[in-house]
């Protein structure tokens, strides 16, 4: 027997809820219609790449708060929205739970009843406020909105009982007839051609596993269709499937339904069923964000299926930069050796000519001497020039008659001109000589390679990459408008400020929306803003300062009194204002409490302990606020010295905290760096001047009283107990920016040499790709769990995240443009050699800078990465390296995979037949002889095992 539910039961004014959402242009569906889009289409997007649709609605609640109704005054009434879209009434608000999906245990059950809501006894209801949101409302929040003021910028009116008197034109204009018609403009209820397969309409697919393609061919060349393809983050679940045979059946039956529920047939009271569009920032928000993402995931898309050319192209590139360096610091060498023996053998020339003049024209022999002896300091580099002619004209009047001073002077100057000739003719002989070693380094491989090939790759390579960047760069642009909207900053008022589980919420959505962006100029600029300018974090603008205390009440005022005293103190070094940063510590202490308690939920993977965070689930151990701010964060303080100041430490100890770091330990730390840091650089600049080579300065360094102290102060801040791998990787992103811009205070000093330089920026770009190698790897996780184009988007925002992150490795200097494409294309081969199972770190960054800087060799330590390593435990000598690497500020690694130990500043060393016959069956060789590779990984083995170990 057919026993329906109350709710199945129920009858009064049917309303079937809908959100509003952004889809491309090019979607076959009509903008906005029927409904006013208010608050929603005044946020004006580029009609040729967007426009404003609405959707069934996603995963979350409904509430709907009366201010009369049948069961009294101001009460509410929850919903709980399964993945599909269907309605399922809770028993109260605080019972309410996120629930994928819920099936009705009632034999009399309807399906299609669950598609809308029903509010009964219309007549006597005063205004009905509803909200969608994706977040289970705390009783703070529900309290909140029950106040009309907070209540009228979040949620949307309706008067049922305006509606049952059949006056359709409505106060608000967000609702309309529920008609077949108008069933149509929703989404999932249209005509557009969902394939049999997944369910999904071919023009924004969700995984789109039926239909795709590829993105690219062989020689580089690429689709420009399927670059510009975007995917919903949102699933489809269509509603208007033929039933039997018949066109639109389903919507037939469901009006009917409707329309059956309206009013009291008993009493002869009808009127039409309604359709509700809600806002959904948030969606509309991440969806703009997901976008941005397409684009950069068809980078990583490009990436895997071009992995072999990209990867031999990169090799063949690092080696042959990596020949000429090596031919280059032999050829100086030599150089520095002939100029020694030719001015040994000049000397005995130059002498007799000084001589020949000195005699000519001074008599005395007292004047001889003096002349010879400052012709000597001249020639040994005592004096400069000018000082030189100074005293010259001195002796001239002195020792020599007035009546031979022009022709003694005259001489003297033909003797310099003759020197400097001779100099300059040696120098010019000696660089030609260098320019040709270099030049001819790479000959004997030439031939193995075929260059129209390769080069053609590169080009359409260049070209993609342009194109996908400019796209991304777009269509950040039309993300940032929803980020400064207003009904944005209102939803997120759904994140109580006084609930704990709200604010770790609340970070993660915050991530979630800029994802990425700081890869682009206009992402940049507008992380830039909320950084520098929007330093309140009671500012409900001031999104990331927000995030960072949380969103919490009492954790704001310290946040922001923490940030107004790093303004104030950006130009006071440390040990001048450590009570500063003490005082500023101490007042962070209910601020550290939080994080502390937070590190449980860090990287938690059980819905029953998390609760309702469906982004803290997510977004389980990946640190996306961090990753994506954090250089932009850094970078604002930061001064170009080498010494240590107050504003950037309070920045770095705030961040430090939010990782759940003890307060005791960042403030003892903060005191040992006051003693010591500042002069252990200096130390530091010191020894690598002076070294040979690095790893003798390494050595030197090591042993140093100060650097000792710092070692071990960092060696005894370990993660708190209980902290799992994921949280590990969150504190890898914060201690690996401030020690990536420890590196850059020492690239700051004045008095550092050219080859120094080129040091520290390599060791720069190498530790930042090394702590991206660790913290892409929940990043990787979860594209193992994803499907179809969905795998794409997230690891799109992967490569976005860290090609930001990564700036902080490339020089400040360097114009946006340049910083953004150097940055694409290192994260694109980082995730190629990590999705072949190679570390990345080293191979990447060495083409990246090999054309400016010396090529580096990472010491260190990483499973699989056992070429271009060396493993430390087993070399002992090579511990005073992992020391520098701490001496700087941070051990990077904690008891994870990687530990970056150091930097070793050497030049690789090919065994010349191993790279020959690599080069020739590489992607881009000619393949006359050997076997040719097809394989990334195979290709990449072959690379590795032409590479000789530098010892």
């Amino acid at each position: 027997m057919s026993t329906a539910c109350n709710v199945c039961k129920a009858g009064g004014l049917p309303i079937l809820p809908t959100r509003y959402a952004v889809v491309p242009a090019g979607f076959p569906a009509h903008a906005l219609d029927g409904v006013s889009g208010e608050r929603v289409k005044d946020v004006p997007l580029d009609s040729e790449q967007y426009k404003y649709v609405t959707r069934t609605l996603r995963m979350g609640f409904l509430y709907l708060f009366y201010e009369k109704g049948p069961q009294g005054a101001n009460y509410w009434e929850v919903y709980s929205v399964t993945a599909d879209g269907m309605l399922w009434r809770c028993d109260d608000a605080d019972s309410a739970r996120l629930q994928p999906a819920m099936k009705c245990a009632n034999q009399g059950h309807n399906g299609l009843r669950m598609h809308y809501i029903v509010i009964e006894k219309p007549e006597q209801c005063g205004k009905v406020w509803l909200a969608y949101s994706e977040h289970k409302w705390s009783s703070q929040t529900r309290t909140r909105y029950e106040k009309q003021e907070h209540r009228a910028t979040r949620m949307q009116a309706i008067e049922p009982a305006v509606w049952a008197q059949g006056r359709c034109e409505a106060k608000n204009h967000q609702s309309i007839l529920a008609v077949e018609s108008n069933f149509k403009k929703i989404l999932e209820y249209g005509d557009h051609q969902f394939s049999g397969l997944t369910g999904e309409p071919p023009w924004l697919p969700y995984t789109g596993l039926d239909r795709q393609r590829k993105l690219s061919n062989v020689d580089g060349s690429f689709d420009e269709t399927t670059l510009k393809e975007q995917f919903t983050k949102t699933p489809w679940y269509p509603r208007n499937r033929p039933l039997g045979g018949l066109v639109d059946k389903t919507l037939e039956l469901l009006l009917a339904q409707m329309l059956d529920k309206c009013g009291d047939p008993t009493m002869g009271v009808s009127y039409w069923p309604m359709s509700l569009a809600l806002w959904d920032a948030i969606g509309i928000t991440d969806e703009l964000n997901g976008y941005c993402n397409d684009a950069l995931g068809a980078m990583a898309r490009y990436g895997e299926e071009r992995a072999l050319q990209i990867t031999a192209a990169s090799n063949i590139e690092g080696a042959k930069a990596a020949l000429e360096n090596k031919a280059d610091d032999a050829a100086r060498r030599t150089a520095e050796a002939v100029q020694l023996g030719q001015r040994g053998g000049n000397r005995h020339y130059e002498v007799m000519r000084r001589n020949q003049v000195i005699n000519q024209h001074v008599p005395d022999m007292k004047g001889k001497q003096a002349f010879a002896g400052l012709e000597n300091e001249r020639s040994n580099g005592v004096i400069t020039d000018a000082e030189y002619h100074s005293r010259r004209r001195v002796l001239l009047d002195q020792y020599v008659p007035a009546a031979n001073r022009a022709q003694a002077e005259a001489d003297f100057n033909a003797y310099d001109a003759e020197i400097v000739q001779a100099d300059e003719t040696r120098a010019r002989n000696l660089e030609n000589y260098r320019k040709d070693k270099v030049a001819h380094a790479w000959d004997r491989y030439n031939d193995n390679v075929d260059w129209d090939k390769l080069n053609r790759f590169k080009s359409n390579y260049e070209k993609f990459q342009e194109m996908a960047t400019t796209l991304a760069n777009t269509r950040t642009v039309e993300l940032i408008k929803w980020l400064e909207w207003g009904l944005l900053f209102d939803t997120l008022e759904d994140y109580s400020e006084e609930v704990e589980d709200d604010g770790h919420e609340f970070i993660e959505v915050v991530g979630d929306l800029i994802e990425g962006i700081g890869s682009s100029a206009a992402g940049a600029q507008y992380l830039k803003t909320l950084v520098e300018e929007r330093r309140d974090a009671g500012d409900r603008k001031s999104l990331f300062w927000r995030a960072i205390a949380a969103n919490q009440k009492q954790l704001k005022p310290a946040v922001t009194n923490a940030l107004d005293e790093a303004v104030k103190g950006k130009e006071t070094p440390l040990p001048t204002g450590l009570g500063v940063v003490e005082r500023v510590l101490s007042n962070l202490k209910t601020f550290s409490g939080y994080y502390k308690r937070a590190v449980s939920l860090v990287g938690e993977s059980k819905v029953e302990k998390l609760g309702p965070l469906p982004r803290a689930l997510k977004n389980a151990g990946i640190d996306k606020l961090m990753m994506t701010v954090g250089d932009t964060a850094f970078r604002w303080l930061q001064l170009n010295r080498v010494s240590d100041f107050v504003g950037e430490k309070i920045v770095q100890n705030l961040f430090l905290l939010s990782t759940g770091i003890s307060d005791a330990d960042a403030l003892a730390l903060v005191r040992e760096q006051a003693r010591s840091e500042g002069v252990a650089r200096q130390v530091a600049l010191q020894r690598l001047r002076t070294a040979r080579t690095f790893l003798e300065a390494n050595e030197a360094i090591a042993k140093e009283p100060s650097h000792k102290v710092l070692r071990d102060m960092w060696g005894k801040m370990r993660p708190a107990t209980g902290r799992n791998g994921a949280t590990t990787m969150r504190i890898t992103v914060v201690v690996g920016l401030i020690e990536i811009w420890n590196f850059k205070k020492l690239i700051s000093a004045t008095d550092k040499t050219a080859t120094t330089y080129a040091k520290l920026v390599a060791s720069t770009a190498t530790l930042s790709a090394a702590v991206i190698d660790i913290a892409i790897v929940p990043y990787q996780l979860a594209g193992k769990k994803a499907y179809g184009f969905q795998k794409w988007k997230l690891v799109g925002g992967m490569l976005g995240a860290g090609a930001s992150f990564i700036g902080a490795s490339i020089d400040f200097n360097e114009a946006m443009e340049r910083r953004e494409k150097k940055q694409y294309t290192l994260m694109v081969l980082v995730g190629i050699k990590s999705a072949i199972g190679f570390v990345a770190g080293g191979a990447a960054v060495i083409t990246a800078i090999s054309t400016s800087a010396s090529l580096l060799k990472i010491v260190g330590r990483r499973a699989g990465m056992n070429v271009m390593v060396v493993a430390v435990d087993v070399v002992a000598s090579r511990m005073a390296v992992a020391s520098f690497a701490r001496v700087l500020g941070i051990l990077v690694g904690w008891e994870i995979a990687i530990v970056l130990v150091g930097i070793q500043l050497l030049v690789w060393y090919f065994t010349p037949n191993a790279l020959e016959e690599w080069c020739e069956t590489s992607a881009f060789g000619r393949r006359t002889f050997g076997k040719p590779q097809d394989e990334p990984k195979k290709q990449e083995e072959g690379f590795v095992a032409a590479l000789a170990d530098v010892t």
